[in-house]
């Protein structure tokens, strides 16, 4: 199974926001501070999941 991971922001209002990425398998990661930390953790649990 290919795991398309998608990342977004949350608005949390007053112009703050968190990243949170969700995965085709449905995996979901959320309130990372950065797009990046979000992209990390996304890719981090493909290992767990047996997949690329």
């Amino acid at each position: 199974m290919r795991h398309q991971i998608t990342v977004e922001p949350e608005h949390r209002g007053y112009g703050r926001h968190t990243w949170n990425y969700l995965c085709s398998c449905g995996a979901k990661g959320y309130g990372h501070q950065s797009k990046g930390a979000a992209e990390h953790a996304a890719k981090g649990h493909l290992p767990r999941a047996g997949g690329r």
